[in-house]
């Protein structure tokens, strides 16, 4: 059974659109009991720089202020630096905290917050005025937070938001070679606990070399930091490059790789999983992302890829060795990202100890993966966005039919959204 959506597709509105604001303002009108307990009448405004272009606003910048009384709720698209509370950042830095919902969970909060501080290094937001001590206050921005995030999905506008997250270099890369590296993509502190929660959930499993590898696999059912990752905003960005808008999960599994160990010898595509034949298509069926959770220097057993190989549109013939490879040489909290189609393997490991790796794979729309999510649990999908319900494959109107009707809700929806393409789309939010 396919688990429905916590929010309908129609109260989807696209961050700091018109939409969105007039849908702060209605939860907040909402409020009534909890804005009649506050101390005193309180404003908070946000100013987003360099926002997509589709969005109707001026002099590169949008943004709203809101004004909360206990008779009364104002919202306007107009920033106010004067408001009690202001802050301004870039549109698309801002955007991941504005999805993620904290549904009480302080430490998971916490943890992501820091996570896309990280990453949001370049773009930090400036800050004026504050949140008064206030409990009635307080209560009505976190339950607009969640109600917010619950309903933000990304920013459609995928060659836009790669530039202003900084990923040009990655992009043209990848059309180039087939592969690219981002780095510091995650902090040390998020690596030590993947580490501990990938040894906790592996298992032996056999590869086709014959070598038995300890794997976990369908992390999003193993907790919140697997779903947070599997929408790290960078990643994303990269795979719906590649893959186009609603492009779905096509597995999620982590490796403990120990000395000694060579799983994958020679070099191998990953349509081969899915048995597509040649010659490929032109364009990408799948794409995986691999996590230094450890390092991957040479004598750690990293992946290699062959530089544009993707282009030949068929596996490596067997026995091809690993001659021309490049070594994706990286440190822990860097993230490897490659093609699908691209012929690569890996080296064996010669250091001593273990390293740890989380291998999160994207597949087009249509392609079937080898996880499925579609009946994930419901308590899941709630404390996530509309990104992650997404990739979980319940957007579209796939496998979403039955005897008693056509689901067109979802097929409107995933046509005027552009899954599929990559390609700008008009959208006014």
């Amino acid at each position: 059974m396919v688990t429905e959506l916590p929010v309908a597709l129609s109260e989807r509105v696209e961050f700091a659109s018109g939409g969105w604001i007039a849908q702060m303002q209605h939860f907040c009108e909402s409020r009534r009991e909890l804005r009649a307990a506050m101390r005193a009448p309180f404003s908070f405004s946000a100013r987003y720089t360099n926002p997509p272009g589709h969005l109707d606003h001026a002099d590169d910048a949008c943004g709203y202020c809101v004004t909360l009384d206990s008779d009364s709720v104002t919202a306007t698209s107009k920033p106010n630096e004067n408001a009690n509370y202001f802050v301004e950042q870039d549109y698309n830095a801002a955007l991941p905290l504005a999805w993620t919902i904290h549904g009480g969970d302080d430490h998971g909060f916490e943890r992501i917050r820091r996570e896309y501080a990280h990453i949001a290094q370049s773009h930090p937001p400036r800050e004026r005025g504050k949140i008064p001590d206030d409990p009635a206050v307080t209560q009505i921005l976190l339950d607009l937070h969640d109600h917010m995030a619950q309903r933000t999905p990304n920013n459609p506008d995928i060659q836009q938001r790669a530039a202003a997250l900084g990923l040009e270099r990655q992009v043209a890369e990848l059309d180039e070679l087939g592969y690219t590296i981002l780095r510091d993509a995650f902090t040390d502190e998020y690596a030590d606990e993947f580490r501990q929660a990938s040894h906790e959930n592996v298992i032996e499993t056999a590869y086709a070399s014959g070598e038995a590898i300890r794997r976990g696999m369908m992390n999003l059912h193993r907790g919140r930091m697997w779903e947070e990752a599997i929408v790290h905003p960078w990643v994303l960005t990269l795979a719906e490059h590649l893959l186009g808008r609603g492009c779905l999960v096509y597995q999620s599994s982590t490796i403990v790789k120990t000395t000694g160990q060579d799983a994958h010898p020679g070099l191998h595509s990953d349509y081969g999983a899915s048995m597509v034949p040649p010659p490929y298509p032109d364009f990408c069926l799948e794409a995986t992302a691999v996590w230094a959770i450890d390092d991957f220097r040479e004598e750690c057993g990293p992946t290699v890829v062959l530089p544009g190989s993707f282009k030949k549109g068929r596996p490596p013939p067997p026995g091809t060795t690993q001659e021309g490879t490049t070594t994706l040489a990286m440190d822990k909290g860097s993230i490897g990202f490659w093609h699908g189609a691209s012929w690569h393997g890996a080296m064996p490991r010669t250091a001593q100890g273990e390293r740890t790796s989380l291998h999160n794979a994207y597949s087009r729309g249509f392609f079937r993966p080898l996880e499925r999510y579609e009946d994930i649990d419901k308590s899941i999908l709630d404390r996530n966005p509309p990104a992650f319900s997404t990739l979980c494959g319940l957007d579209d109107a796939l496998g979403k039919s039955s005897v008693e009707k056509t689901d067109f809700e979802r097929l409107a929806y995933a046509s005027q959204h552009g899954y599929g393409n990559s390609e700008p789309i008009p959208n006014s939010g």
